[in-house]
């Protein structure tokens, strides 16, 4: 049974929620906690017993230790547990500074449907890493870094009182760390949305530009690597390949719509290995090492030392932070895409050929998953997309954006 731990300053409320969730008392461990320090002394008892809460869903507006307070001791101290945070739409401030300790928004009130699909797909993804210590460092993530340039132009261009909406999507979009942050808030249950934002214009367009100013204005949101163990070259060589990746995919795809989720998806797709060289920099530099060193994929290579690939790594964070299931399952199978459901298998095949194109470089032959592509009916199309890629890489000069520095 998965483990869960609401809290809440209000009583009645919380007895409410029991009510509302009586029927999942079979399926989840609830427990009940009134307050954020009351909380804390449920996590440390649960730690000593050895029986960890998977997810936390507490109020934002609490005396004492609010939302954000508690989730950061969370998040420090228990980084395995899965956080989520109920807030009202008055409280877009207190969003913003709980957004770097937070997963998941849900608006408050919210009804048992949306609570239940949201605490069960946090549940679900964490079947993706089965190795708890890895998933505890991933935990401690609140943010990923983005190349200096690309935050310089982006906290330039916020200052500007006439910038527009159109030239900050362009800049975001560019960037694998501020596009993942920007969709994650977006696609939150605390917005509400009918449909999921896959693209970085309809995140732009609904946030708003003063969210997105108190955004980019938090040092606890976007960052550049400055500080971190991730290197600005590498950075930079993962910001050149995601884009060229994104770039090509998009071309790919006639249908307007499903182009540009392909962007989306292939501009993130390699999103986990930012994650590991940031979060296990040790492990990252053996994987590097032993992948130089021999003619094994990457992905094998990372496979026997962390038990898990980064496509898996960057799968589950980006599930836990609530970006829609499209873009997750391509970022989980853009190697290897018959593993996949195959929601929409026209942009995951996108994104895996054009991954390819570009980690084999302008010339050389790409590893395709053909089954796949034979499955899905879209082998046909692999000689008209490959020449859409040699199209690119001919407006580049010739030369492919290398992922050699990150071993890609």
């Amino acid at each position: 049974m998965k483990r869960i731990l609401f809290v809440d300053d209000d009583a009645s409320v919380l007895d409410a929620l029991r009510n509302l969730l009586r029927k999942r008392r079979s399926e989840w461990d609830m427990v009940f906690a009134v307050g954020g320090h009351a909380a804390l002394a449920e996590l440390d008892k649960a730690a000593t017993e050895r029986a960890a809460f998977d997810v936390v869903v507490t109020d934002m507006r609490m005396p004492g230790m609010d939302g954000a307070e508690l989730l950061k001791r969370v998040r420090d101290d228990f980084p395995g547990t899965a956080r989520i945070v109920l807030s009202g739409h008055a409280e877009r401030d207190a969003v913003v500074r709980a957004l770097p300790v937070t997963h998941q928004f849900l608006n408050k009130p919210c009804d048992a449907v949306t609570l239940r699909s949201v605490v069960e797909r946090t549940c679900n993804l964490q079947t993706l890493l089965q190795n708890e210590a890895t998933r505890s460092v991933i935990g401690k993530l609140d943010r990923l870094p983005s190349p200096p340039a690309t935050y310089l132009r982006l906290t330039e261009a916020m200052a500007d009182p006439k910038v527009t909406s159109r030239s900050i999507a362009a800049i975001v979009e560019e960037d694998p760390a501020m596009t993942v942050k920007i969709l994650q808030l977006v696609n939150s249950a605390y917005f509400g949305l009918a449909h999921a934002a896959t693209s970085v214009g309809q995140a732009v367009t609904y946030l708003g530009l003063e969210v997105l100013r108190a955004l980019t204005l938090s040092a606890h949101v976007f960052s550049t690597a400055e500080g971190t163990r991730i290197c600005r070259a590498e950075l930079d060589a993962i910001q050149r390949s995601s884009l060229a990746t994104a770039t090509i995919a998009k071309r790919m795809i006639k249908n307007r719509e499903l182009a540009n989720d392909a962007f989306t998806a292939g501009i993130i797709h390699d999103v986990g290995r930012i994650v590991i060289a940031l979060a296990l920099p040790e492990k990252h530099g053996e994987i590097s090492e032993c992948a130089a060193a021999s003619s094994k994929p990457e992905c094998s290579v990372e496979q026997d030392v962390l038990g898990v690939t980064h496509a898996e790594v960057g799968a589950y964070l980006l599930g836990v932070w609530g970006l829609p299931f499209s873009i997750v399952e391509t970022t989980a199978f853009h190697h290897a895409p018959s593993g996949a459901a195959n929601e929409t298998p026209e942009v995951l095949a996108a994104v895996h050929l054009a991954s390819a194109v570009v980690h084999a470089g302008a010339g050389g032959e790409p590893e395709l998953d053909r089954a796949f592509l034979e499955r899905v009916g879209l082998a046909s199309e692999i000689d008209s997309w490959r020449a859409a890629a040699a199209d690119y890489f001919a407006r580049l000069g010739g030369a492919a954006p290398t992922r050699r520095a990150v071993n890609g």
